[in-house]
């Protein structure tokens, strides 16, 4: 049988194991049209989902048919602080979050 102390070391020990290396602070959500009215200058772009996955967003321009991209780790930082950056998580379209280190 192991003594008390020792009981505490192993589920201590457990206890590490199930803690993350880097843990990290939810900051919010992303709002894709948000972050291509932010990105560009005009304010008319529209976020366009070209299929289901994270990165298959793209910004798109009605004045002037142009597309481009979004830089989603600026929108995070805009919006939550300078330290905060985007990560797409389980790698569906809705699935990106802003996240402080």
């Amino acid at each position: 049988m192991l003594a008390p102390s020792g009981i505490f070391g192993v589920v201590a020990g457990l206890v590490m194991l199930a803690v993350p290396a880097s843990a990290r602070t939810w900051a919010g959500g992303v709002n894709m049209q948000a972050a291509c009215q932010e990105q560009y200058a005009n304010g008319s772009e529209q976020a366009i989902l070209n299929n289901s996955g994270a990165y298959d967003w793209s910004c798109y321009d009605p004045n002037t048919g142009k597309p481009g991209g979004v830089n989603v780790d600026e929108y995070c930082q805009f919006t939550y602080g300078g330290s905060a950056y985007a990560d797409p998580q389980g790698g569906g379209a809705y699935d990106w979050g802003c996240y402080f280190p």
